[in-house]
């Protein structure tokens, strides 16, 4: 592994138990066996490593959907299979993409916006692409946006406290809500 993606590595852990206000550059410097001048290298701030984080949580998040969505044919199935991975991925470390994403207050207004969209992009699209794929019939793009944010939401709540959950309850859970969503949401009249 080389420097960058030890750094990135580390600081996401760090990023997981301390939250974006508790975590230091110096914390990292420690962590890394470096000095800060040397970690200034490679990230100039502090907001800049936390979008870079975010980034390379998303992308392996996306990875996951994906591979997911490839081998389901319904959403219980989608759902199940999600919750099963995302135990074997998502719970290696304390970062819950859920969690950083509330803390986007702290960084300028910009590269809030770009992570909201990345979020959109490589998590809520999958999921949508794969609801449209097996004909869910859900009401609007509200409501597929709704149950896919759920459905990843429940999936990384269940990785960040493995063993208290059983898997299959999980996916019981989800395919209940997106029936429920799908009762009480209704695509705005055109």
């Amino acid at each position: 592994m080389n420097k960058r993606d030890c750094i990135l590595t580390e600081a996401t852990r760090l990023f997981g138990r301390l939250g974006y206000l508790g975590f230091t550059l110096k914390q990292l410097a420690q962590a890394c066996d470096m000095t800060a001048p040397a970690l200034y290298y490679f990230y100039s701030s502090k907001a800049d490593l936390f979008k870079d984080c975010l980034l390379s949580e998303f992308a392996a998040r996306q990875r996951v959907l994906e591979a997911c969505a490839e081998r389901a044919s319904t959403l219980p199935e989608f759902a199940e299979t999600l919750v099963e991975t995302a135990f074997e991925v998502c719970g290696v470390n304390d970062f819950c993409t859920g969690e950083a994403m509330e803390e986007l207050v702290h960084l300028p207004e910009e590269m809030q916006q770009e992570l909201r969209q990345a979020w959109r992009e490589q998590l809520i699209t999958p999921v949508v692409n794969f609801l449209t794929r097996i004909g869910y019939p859900a009401q609007g793009r509200i409501a597929l946006d709704l149950l896919a944010t759920f459905i990843i939401n429940i999936a990384t709540f269940a990785a960040s406290r493995e063993g208290e959950f059983d898997r299959t309850a999980l996916a019981a859970l989800s395919a209940a809500a997106a029936q429920g969503i799908d009762s009480t949401i209704t695509a705005p009249a055109p």
